[in-house]
């Protein structure tokens, strides 16, 4: 019975390693990872998020520093998600999430609420 165990989930892993989303989805990071314009815009986002929470330690949400800082989080969270390089990452990402939820419910559902 182990053979069998090991022999299927090896025969699902290359299945899910050679699925085109999956491919795509790999593709889609390593371009992420290598692309200088992502991690400015990344950088930008992370530099006013740090801004916007210094500034909320110390001052009341109606303050105008407090406003204006997250009127730029909001810009520059913005600009990184609508990146064509992100948008496409992001979409595959669901699919693939969405693939993998239905193999764990496939593998797992018997386990899962009230039947554990």
């Amino acid at each position: 019975m182990n053979e069998r165990i090991f022999d299927l989930s090896t025969r699902l892993n290359q299945s899910l390693v050679n699925n085109p989303k999956v491919k795509q989805l790999n593709k889609l990071e390593e371009e992420l990872d290598n692309s200088y314009e992502v991690y400015l815009l990344s950088q930008k986002k992370d530099e006013a998020l740090e801004l916007y929470t210094k500034l909320k330690e110390v001052y009341k949400d109606d303050n105008e520093e407090v406003k204006a800082s997250l009127i730029k989080l909001k810009e520059a969270k913005e600009n990184l998600s609508n990146h064509p390089l992100v948008k496409s990452y992001l979409s595959i990402y669901n699919e693939v999430r969405d693939l993998y939820m239905e193999v764990d419910d496939i593998l797992f559902s018997e386990f899962k609420g009230r039947n554990c």
